[in-house]
């Protein structure tokens, strides 16, 4: 059993204090948040022994080895690199991975350097809708990926992160070569005290060619925001979780329903601790590169 620390006792501590719990291989057994009321909530929520309003003295007295990190983006690397230091085995992070890149290499040389493992909660990746669409562009269904569209609003950082990830993990996470994008603020948008932009768009070249097509808080008409084009075929969201798939081989539409179910990211970081896979499919360096 995994002993489990969480970081920021809002909303997103409470999911992953559940969330781990749930495992049958983790216990949580502290917490941290600056605001001691928030803290103690969420201990006697989860009936934890101990809870602390300062990180260092958590990681010093308490012998953690995975941390949830669900503060945010402002303070998440600066609280990464010090659980790394610290030597705890695994890190969960929320999304964004950070505020900038540059504190996304600070965080991944912090773990690379202690030997902790880092994953970032782009959840997406676990969907068993997008996991059988990779698996299908994969296989050849619509030939050679040569497009995808991405649509979304409430601002970059929020769900952009996720959209970018997304479109990575779907097309096989390939590597990007070149970005054009454009960002407008005229207006105080805030969104969750994160500033926001007012329109924002970008056109992303992959390797192999794959362009990607990022839209979020443009006014319509919009595309469609969830479309893959290949050489021979489209893939698309379907309903009731499955993936509709229009090639050369079949007349019309086709409803895919997927082949498996998946793990979620807090099993598959139990199952990278204990050396059953190679990577996390969350892994730090895949939100890097959505940075």
């Amino acid at each position: 059993t995994y002993r489990v620390g969480i970081i920021g006792c809002g909303g997103m501590g409470r999911s992953h204090a559940g969330d781990w719990a749930k495992t049958g291989r983790a216990e949580v057994v502290t917490a941290i948040d600056m605001n001691a009321d928030v803290a103690a909530r969420l201990a006697g929520e989860f009936s934890l022994p101990t809870h602390y309003t300062d990180a260092r003295q958590m990681l010093e007295k308490e012998a953690l080895d995975i941390v949830s990190i669900t503060t945010w983006q402002s303070v998440r690397a600066e609280l990464t690199i010090i659980a790394a230091e610290a030597g705890v085995s695994g890190i969960l992070g929320e999304k964004p991975m950070s505020a900038s890149v540059g504190e996304a290499d600070d965080m991944i040389t912090a773990c690379e350097k202690s030997g902790t493992k880092l994953a970032i909660g782009h959840q997406r990746r676990f969907s068993a809708q997008n996991s059988e669409a990779r698996r299908l562009i994969q296989e050849g269904a619509i030939g050679q990926p040569q497009a995808m569209l991405r649509r979304d609003g409430e601002g970059l950082l929020n769900r952009g992160t996720h959209e970018i990830d997304e479109m990575r993990y779907i097309l096989g996470d390939p590597e990007p070569l070149w970005v054009i994008g454009q960002v407008s603020r005229k207006t105080d948008k805030w969104e969750r005290r994160v500033r926001c932009e007012d329109l924002c768009m970008g056109e992303i070249c992959f390797e192999g060619g794959i362009r990607g097509v990022y839209e979020s808080d443009l006014p319509g008409p919009g595309l469609r925001g969830d479309a893959v084009y290949g050489s021979d075929g489209q893939l698309r969201r379907g309903p009731n979780g499955t993936v509709e798939l229009l090639n050369s081989k079949t007349a019309g539409w086709q409803a895919i329903t997927p082949r498996q179910s998946e793990p979620n990211q807090f099993q598959e970081m139990i199952a990278w601790l204990d050396g059953e896979i190679e990577e996390h499919r969350n892994a730090g360096s895949h939100a890097r590169c959505t940075m």
